[in-house]
């Protein structure tokens, strides 16, 4: 892993243009995969070194990059899932030289760092998983973890014991990526950067799409109608005041705002929304308006 702030730099086209915020990053490289592993992904064919997929997908918010290198231009392609058991292939020579026709495929969010690969590692917890990050997981309280594809899982070991001996070639049948890390540190830094890159992605959706809204205006959640949502100026909206009442879109879950029609005592028509607050103008009979609520007459 090589852990690194991001500089302030004009993005590639992979991104708008526009100001960077520094955010930490890991390469951790986890294979190779055939072609450029672009299916559903966000993708430029204009970026040149592993280095900049990598910071690239990373500001962006994905936590895998896919990087092929070709003399007629490299691709690169940014996803959220790493590639699955059965696409891994083995490297064209050494380690990570995963030639012309397959893209090399590095982690973003883990506090792992790569180590070659090996045969038969010093098993002390062994199982099957169905992804690399499953894999190290598993292994987080382990110093070792180690990655080997087998058919539509990886046989995962965890260990405290590192590999030695002569390094493989890695993808090949039986060989097993090998990555280390500091066991006890591992929780804290791996959902920190998790959490990281899932809020950025939230927030990067929401402007998205309050982009569909005028100026002024908030996509609000319609209750009952998935994927649907109504452009509403919380800031003087009865039912929605100062905020989505079921929440905005992209985050359904953040009810905010205030149905000033339902505001205890107050009578039909008494209330009103104004810069994003309830006022009452009338109470119903038995309640008295008081410093702006209905109070019960006693």
């Amino acid at each position: 892993m090589f852990a690194r702030s991001l500089p302030i730099i004009s993005l590639l086209s992979i991104i708008s243009l526009r100001s960077v915020s520094a955010v930490d990053y890991s390469e951790t490289y986890v294979g190779c995969v055939s072609g450029t592993g672009t299916s559903g992904a966000l993708a430029s064919p204009n970026v040149n070194t592993i280095s900049d997929c990598n910071y690239a997908c990373a500001d962006a918010g994905y936590t895998y990059a896919y990087f092929q290198y070709q003399s007629a231009g490299s691709y690169c392609s940014c996803k959220n899932v790493g590639p699955s058991a059965s696409e891994i292939t083995p490297a064209v020579s050494g380690n990570t030289n995963c030639g012309g026709a397959a893209a090399g495929v590095n982690a973003l969010a883990t506090d792992y760092y790569y180590n070659n690969c090996y045969n038969s590692p010093t098993a002390e917890d062994t199982t099957s998983q169905s992804t690399f990050d499953a894999c190290f997981e598993r292994c987080t309280t382990y110093t070792n973890a180690f990655v080997s594809p087998a058919g539509n899982v990886y046989s995962c070991v965890c260990s405290n014991t590192a590999s030695t001996g002569t390094a493989q070639n890695c993808g090949v049948s039986g060989t097993y990526f090998a990555y280390a890390h500091t066991a006890t540190s591992s929780p804290s830094i791996v959902e920190r950067r998790k959490r990281r890159l899932s809020e950025r992605l939230k927030r990067e959706e929401q402007t998205r799409l309050n982009r569909f809204c005028p100026a002024g205006l908030e996509a609000c959640v319609i209750p009952g109608l998935d994927d649907s949502f109504e452009c509403i100026d919380t800031s003087s909206e009865l039912e929605s005041c100062g905020g989505c009442l079921y929440g905005s879109t992209g985050n359904s879950n953040a009810s905010t705002g205030i149905d000033c029609s339902t505001l205890p005592g107050a009578s039909f028509g008494g209330t009103t929304c104004s810069a994003g607050r309830c006022e009452i103008s009338a109470c119903k009979e038995g309640y008295n308006l008081v410093e702006g609520r209905c109070d019960w007459h006693v």
